[in-house]
């Protein structure tokens, strides 16, 4: 009995495989030309085309260094998680599954359990945010990824390398078309690139109704292209850079960077209270007032959700934002500096806290027009008429967004953002959340929106072409903006403007 399936190759195109139910991916160059798949010979390493064995031979040492060393170090960290999870629920540690490897071989992968016992009988393998087979202890281990850490095991023993393509389960890879196949030619990793644009996929997935087929089909497609990209250009220092952002999340270095200018800050207040001569001020104490300083700073902004927004993306309500927490910071330091005998100095703390304002938003404006600059779109606002999402979370896109959120005179609000760059997903632009690649409207959103307006006029033809194609499927009124100035002046006039093309219909 053959099962035919249908998905999307690593081009975008649509293409259709049969396979044995039965099948599963094995060693033997032999057993995947009986299924009829044309598959290259395993070989060794993660650069098959065009790597010497040298290069092999650095990163098989590299993964056996750090990983030996990872084990080593962190073996405190892991046996206080174990413990954790002993007491907690008393089951098992380590949750263990088969996962296809290089070549199509079958491994145990190895992580810390995450989900009540037996959760596997519950419900699909994919999760989503709120999953109530998660424990408390694990939304924790899945959010600081630590769930992941006894994988270091596998890459010790050769199953797994520090960074290549997540491994999937055997049921998915055989819905792998011929040309996705090519991705087990590598050695699977514990995290890549992949990963880090997939870091919420949960929340990625939360409004999808069909989960599993919706990850099958439009989330495996993405992250094979993504990982067949890196593979072909992967070295040991493009390496060590995805494990430096996989251990070091957005919101992370988004906080060091204002860290970093705050500081910066405070002590430029203090050079120019004092004409840049202050007082000898012993370093312990200059120390203990930065370090509170900085974290009254940083908290205020984190609980004003400055953390998580793009920092080039600023206007007006992102300055309010950040001005409402620097001075919510400064009315703490002020309190602070009266209980703790004027430490540090009221005036100082004055200074600081218009410095710290005018250096960060300076920063961020920076950043803006850079971003404007290197965009070189032809930009203009837009406006929905009662829910609409923006396909497009670019220069186009963002501007359209930031004129709905400063007039209501359209009657339209802009509920999410839609792209295609993994760097923007689950972050918020103007206060507006980034949901996900376009392909998340189709499940889970077609309730939650009136109108999708396409905003990429400098997207490829073939892939407006798709998005279009896809959301013809949903009963939503879209529009898509191929010259975005004035765009919603026309629109209100309800007119044939070539500004828009295949509208649903015209709205009242």
């Amino acid at each position: 009995m053959n099962m035919q399936f249908q998905t999307k190759d690593l081009n975008g195109e649509a293409a259709t495989a049969s396979l044995p139910d039965s099948f599963i991916p094995q060693v033997s160059q032999a057993d995947f030309n009986t299924c009829g798949i044309n598959y290259p010979a395993p070989v060794s390493g993660n650069r098959p085309d065009a790597a010497s064995g040298f290069e092999w031979t650095a990163k098989r040492v590299y993964d056996v260094f750090f990983s030996f060393c990872g084990l080593v170090l962190l073996s405190p960290l892991l046996a206080l998680i174990a413990a954790l999870l002993k007491i907690a629920d008393g089951g098992d540690i380590f949750y263990r599954q088969t996962r296809v490897g290089r070549g199509g071989r079958e491994f145990l992968i190895y992580k810390f359990r995450t989900m009540a016992p037996a959760a596997e009988l519950a419900g699909p393998s994919v999760t989503k945010h709120g999953d109530a087979r998660v424990t408390r202890i694990g939304r924790l281990l899945r959010k600081t990824k630590l769930d992941e850490l006894p994988q270091l095991w596998n890459v010790l023993k050769g199953d797994m390398s520090l960074v290549g393509p997540r491994p999937e389960v055997p049921r998915y890879v055989r819905r792998y078309t011929p040309q996705q196949r090519a991705i087990l030619r590598y050695r699977p990793g514990i995290t890549d690139l992949a990963s880090l644009c997939f870091r919420d996929e949960e929340a990625l997935l939360s409004n999808a109704d069909n989960l599993e087929e919706f990850y099958v089909q439009h989330c495996i497609p993405r992250k094979l292209r993504l990982n067949r990209e890196y593979a072909e250009r992967a070295n040991l220092l493009s390496d060590t850079w995805i494990i430096l952002q996989t251990v070091c999340p957005y919101w992370a270095g988004v906080l060091a960077c204002y860290g970093i200018i705050l500081a910066a800050s405070y002590w430029l207040s203090y050079e120019l209270i004092y004409d840049f001569a202050p007082p000898g001020l012993p370093a312990f104490q200059f120390g203990r007032e930065l370090g509170v300083t900085l974290a009254w700073q940083l908290a205020c902004l984190t609980w004003h959700r400055q953390c998580r927004g793009l920092l080039s993306y600023f206007s007006f309500l992102e300055a309010r934002k950040v001005g409402a927490a620097l001075g919510l910071a400064a009315a703490g330091l002020l309190a602070w500096s009266v209980a703790d005998g004027g430490r540090p100095p009221l005036n100082v703390i004055l200074i600081n806290a218009l410095l710290s304002f005018c250096v960060l938003s300076g920063f961020r404006v920076l950043l803006r027009q850079w971003r404007d600059r290197s965009a070189g779109e032809e930009d203009g606002p837009d406006d929905p008429p009662a829910r609409v999402g923006i396909i497009g979370a670019g220069t186009a896109g963002a501007r359209l967004a930031l004129e709905l959120l400063g007039s209501r005179r359209h009657g339209r609000r802009v509920v999410a953002f839609f792209d295609d760059d993994f760097h923007k997903w689950q972050k918020n632009i103007h206060g507006v959340p980034v949901a996900g690649m376009p392909e998340c409207l189709i499940d889970g959103w077609t309730g939650k929106l009136d109108e999708v307006i396409i905003a990429m006029p400098g997207a490829p033809a073939d892939r407006v072409r798709e998005i279009e194609q896809l959301l013809r499927m949903t009963n939503l009124k879209f529009y898509t903006l191929s010259s975005p100035a004035r765009f919603w002046d026309r629109f209100a006039l309800c007119g044939a403007s070539p500004d828009i093309r295949q509208p649903a219909a015209c709205p009242a």
